[in-house]
Order: C-alpha cells, then structure tokens, then sequence
C-alpha cells in the first residue's frame, strides 16, 4: 500500500506539468535565496507568496516546500568563502568551512556541504515516508477532544523547550490564542474583540500576522547588514576540489547518516529549529572524532554534519507542519500560513483525504535535494558573488512584496495596519528573547479548538477528558511542563521578562478578560479562560521579577532599541506610501526616495528600482496575473 501512494504521489509530476513546472523554479530559487546572508527561508516564502494568489494547492505547495527545503544548499557559500553565515543554522559550518577556504580548500568545503546537504535532505524524506504508516492509524483516530487537547499541546510543548522562558511562551501563546478568536464566533455568532471594525469580522488575516511577527523583524536585521567582502575565487572553483569534498561524504558516510538522523528527530520536535540541529550535529561530529582537537581549524567533518543536519530537519518539521498543525520551526510557521492562504489545511485529516498530498510533498523534498545538486555545481562561482550582496541593499524589495502579499491574502487597506502592529509586536519579542512560535500555534489552532472543546462538552460531557488518546496528550502536557520546571529549578542564570513588555501583556490580557465577560455563553468561555490563565501568568512573572530585583524604569534593552530606528522608520514610509498612494506608485516611490537617501546610490540606480517595482505591479499582477491592486486614499 506504502508504494502505491509513493508512486501515486510521484505521478503528480509526470500527470500535471504545471506541478514540475514549479519545482524547476523554485530550487534555483531556493538556492538563490540561501546565498543571500539574511534573506532565508523565511524571507523568500514571503516574497513568493504574492505569485501564489490563486494558484493550485498542490502547484503552490510543492513550490514552496522545494524553495524552502534547499535554502540551506545555497547558505554554505557566504558561510565558508566569507565566514558569514547564510542564515542561523549555517552558522556552525562557518567554524570549521572558513578556515578551510582560508586554507585554500573552498571548492573542497563546499563539495562536501553541497553532497551532505543532498544526502541529509533525502533522508529526512525517507524517515518522513516510512513514518505515515504509524502516524496514520493513531491520526485518523483523532475526534474532537483529541484535537482540543493537540492545541493545549502544541502551545506548552513549544513553551516548554524554552527552557527559562517558559512563562514567556506560555504567555505569547495565549496571545496567538485571544487574535484567533478576533471575528464572528463559530459557535455563537458574537463579534468578538472586533472593536465594531467590518474588516475584522472574519478574523486576523494569518498570512499578516505571520509575515509581521516572524518576517517583520528578519526585514529589520536585513537592514542593519551590509556588503560582505572575501576572498572569492576567481574563474570559479576547481572541479577536482569539489569531487573530493563531495567524496568526504562517502568516506565519513556514517557520520553523514548519524547526522541527517539527529537533525530528523530534532526536526520533529516543534520548536527547537535548525539552529539546534545544526550545533547538536556538529557537538556529535567533535565527540566522535579520533581528533577532537583540530575542530575549528578546517576539519571537513565539521562542514558535513551541520549541513547534514540543516537539510534532514525539513523532512522531520514537516510531520508536527502538516499533520498537527504544530510548526517545527519559524519557516515553517511561515509555510504553514501560506499552505492555509493556498487551502491546504493541516491536521490529523491530512492522513485520510490530504495523503495523495503528502506524498507529492514528500517527492518534492526528494527532487528539490537532487536537483539543487545540478543547480550549484555549474553556478558555484556566480552564486560566491551573489553572496556579498549587502542585505540592506536587500531589505525594500523584500518589503515591497510582503505588502504586496498580506494585501492579497486579506484584500482589504486594514491590512497594513494590522502588518505593522504585529511587525511591532514580532521585533518587541525578538528584542527581549521571547519565543514566537507559540504565538503562531494559537492563531493557527485556536479556532479548531474552541470548536473541538464545545463539540466535546457537547457529546461526552467532562467525561472526554477521560478517553484513551485524550489521557496521553494530556501525559504528554503534564511531562512538557514538569520538564520545563525542573530546568527552570536548576538553571542558575534565569533572565527575568522585560517590565515594560511584561506590562503591556498584562494589559492585554486584562482588557481581554473583561471583554470577553460582556459575552454571552458559550462565546465568552475559552476567551475569559485563556485571558485570565494569562492573567495569572504575567502577575505571577512581576511578582518573581520584583522579588528578585528593583523595578527600573529604563530596561536594559533600550539603548538596544535604538538601532532598529532606521529601519523602523523607513517600514513606516512605505506602509504610509502604500496607504495614501497604493501599491502603484506608492511603492516604486517609496523604493525611489529609498534609494536616493538611505543607500546614497546614483539617480539612475534608483530610478531603475522604481521601475522595475512598477513593472511587477502594474505588468505581472495587475496584467498579466489579473489580481486587483489597491490603489490607495488618495486615488479612491
């Protein structure tokens, strides 16, 4: 059966070119994307989204899973030839990949990153493949109470590997929970925390409050970069020095398969990312080596494992992405919004009806490894200068299509409001190190639960609390959190929440308590509980945090503030362009006057800026896409 849906699955290719189609385009682009320090994955799923509108799921599924899985193909380049990191996880290849291309071994490091990469990316496939037959009959068995103890899950496990930020996650959980409760009640038909707005009685847009809590701040770091400057060869790498680097990975294939392996498993559990895989890799590649003590001087085991890693954790996050509903990770975050916004929607019913999917998703992992391997090799030396192209340079275009796409994912001007708010809020939590994956658990899951929670009362009673598959997810609950707690008992250097941002959840959730009391049963239970549990959460943080020191009226972080003025203050000069003008002119103006002042480049350089930004939105989505285009205040 397991072979005829993996052929199923890889008939999808052959039967619709439009689907192969896709995955040509984004590997290159992916791969493109990895090169450029700072864009990532987040980023270019971003920029692709707005291309998206109205595409197929399945079309559009398979492009941005094959884009996102291979950015980490492309991120060795500016890790080993400058020694400055693609993106996180590509840090722990810099340690030992630049000394090697110091050393005059580049071709050989990146042969070896290039060939763990595709290996590592294949596996994590294949333990996600051979995982669907022991998934599906315990997802298929999921009914409602499963589903309302899955998003409790979801949102503590997630808080729980933050080790002392434990009340922090929790707290950025019930916030994504109270946004997504913002809208008509499914239940009741109430308006809740509409403020009487028209444009929010369908909900938060996901796609917009993804792009400002987890792009947002990434667009912000871009802006601070500038151009990184190496030894880049000239007239390419040798072909020989590539071979041998792609014939390391034959010689320590075990350590390439023991890596993919852990980066797999770290993977699947949500919240730890790339960047644990990639060190906890590269911590196993020291410990198992004859010669521990060379590491950091150019040991090309060093390069093998954490990209092994880096790639293999695709196939893993993607089992919690798609059928919990529970991002592995921050791109995946970002990818499960825009699998929502395409139709796709994640759960334990992707293991029934959504499997033909799955397994089409599966092959795209597969394809967009092998095929990346043809993408580098002829273009190794063009993408090495790609790699110093500055991420200020980088940051309005990478702004301009995120407005073009929360705009057509909500298609109502309110929505930049609302991008920027939670632009805010994202910067605010990345500043003080607080953890936002919790957040996108809640918005994401929050409206199923409140469904799953009142179908259960409804048919079981408090009795559903008592069923088989309920008892283990609560076990698992209660197991996350004492977990947390005794790390939290034996960490010596806990870090106390930021009071002022401590202060504004607290407000937050106090206003959310005594509204959601002004509504009628059952539409006022699960808001009034989860504002009143976070309640609890944020005086019981102040009261620890005045105990253990003076309240300050100045943070610590507030000369850190400053340097994300620049960049705040030019996201909003676009929105406020956006706004008044629309998305044509007011972008192609807005990237004008960009250019002029901050980047102090030539007339004609910003000129050519502008017009190319017009020539996308007026040429290929007002024309030739056929999407409609806000034309801002002014113009009506």
């Amino acid at each position: 059966m397991i072979f005829a849906d993996a052929l199923a699955g890889l008939g999808a290719y052959v039967d619709d070119p439009a689907v192969l189609a896709a995955l040509l385009v984004a590997v290159p682009l992916g791969v493109l994307a990895g090169v450029v320090p700072g864009l990532g994955g987040k980023l270019s799923i971003v920029m692709a989204i707005p291309f998206l509108v109205g595409a197929d799921p399945t079309v559009g599924a398979v492009f941005l899973l094959a884009m996102h899985s291979v950015i980490h193909t492309g991120g060795p380049i500016p890790s080993i030839l400058l020694g400055v990191p693609g993106s996180g996880p590509d840090a722990a290849t810099v340690v030992d990949g630049h000394p090697m291309a110091r050393s005059g071994q580049a071709g050989r490091a990146l042969g070896a990153a290039l060939a763990s990469s595709c290996v590592g990316g294949i596996l994590g496939a294949l333990v996600l493949a051979l995982a669907l037959p022991l998934v599906k009959p315990v997802l298929l068995s999921f009914g409602p109470p499963e589903v309302f103890m899955l998003a409790v899950l979801g949102i503590t496990f997630i808080a729980a590997v933050s080790g002392d930020r434990l009340a922090r996650g929790l707290m950025v959980g019930c916030i994504g929970l109270l946004v997504s409760f913002v809208g008509m009640d499914p239940i009741g038909g109430v308006a809740r925390y509409s403020a009487g707005q028209l444009f929010l009685m369908d909900g938060v847009d996901l796609i917009t409050a993804v792009v400002g809590l987890f792009a947002i701040p990434e667009m912000l770091a871009l802006m601070r970069q500038q151009a990184h400057h190496g030894a880049l060869p000239r007239g390419g790498f040798e072909e020989r020095g590539i071979l041998e680097g792609m014939l390391d990975v034959w010689r320590h294939r075990y350590l390439t398969l023991r890596a993919s392996l852990i980066g797999t498993v770290i993977g699947i559990i949500p919240g730890l990312g790339g960047d644990v895989a990639s060190w906890v890799s590269y911590g196993h590649a020291v410990q198992s080596s004859p010669r521990p003590g060379e590491f950091g001087k150019g040991r090309v085991e060093g390069v093998i494992a954490p990209e092994a890693a880096n790639n293999s954790k695709e196939g893993g996050s993607l089992l919690p992405t798609l059928f919990f509903g529970i991002p592995g990770s921050s791109g995946m975050a970002v990818l499960l919004g825009a699998f929502v916004t395409l139709g796709i929607t994640p759960g334990p019913a992707m293991a029934g009806q959504g499997l033909a999917l799955v397994w089409t998703l599966i092959w795209a992992l597969v394809l967009a490894n092998v095929l990346a391997v043809a993408v580098f090799l002829p273009s190794a030396g063009l993408l090495a200068r790609v790699a110093g192209v500055s991420g200020a340079a980088m940051f309005p275009f990478v702004l301009c299509f995120a407005l073009i796409g929360t705009y057509l994912s909500a298609l109502h001007w309110q929505t930049f409001f609302v991008l920027l708010g939670f632009g805010l809020l994202g910067v605010a939590l990345k500043h003080h190190e607080w953890p936002r994956g919790p957040f996108a658990i809640g918005l994401v899951l929050g409206t199923p639960a409140e469904i799953a929670l009142h179908q259960s009362l409804t048919i079981w009673g408090g009795s559903f609390l008592l069923r088989p598959l309920t008892l283990v997810l609560i076990a698992l609950v209660l197991a996350s959190l004492w977990q947390s707690l005794r790390r939290y008992r034996r960490s010596g250097d806990v870090h106390a929440p930021d009071p002022g941002l401590l202060g504004v959840c607290a407000g937050v959730f106090g206003l959310a308590l005594v509204t959601a009391l002004r509504y009628p049963a059952p539409s006022s239970v699960l808001p009034a509980l989860i504002a009143g549990v976070g309640a609890l959460l944020a005086l019981a943080c102040g009261v620890v945090m005045l105990r253990n020191r003076p309240l300050s009226l100045a943070p610590d972080g507030a000369v850190g503030w400053r340097s994300h003025l620049p960049a705040l203050a030019w996201l909003a000069l676009f929105v406020v362009a956006v706004l008044a003008l629309g998305l044509s002119p007011g972008l192609p103006l807005a990237l004008l006057v960009f250019h002029l002042a901050a980047r102090r480049g030539g007339v004609m350089r910003a000129l050519l800026a502008a017009v190319a930004m017009l020539v996308i939105v007026e040429g290929v989505f007002a024309g030739i896409l056929g999407v409609s285009i806000y034309r801002g205040l002014v113009g009506g």
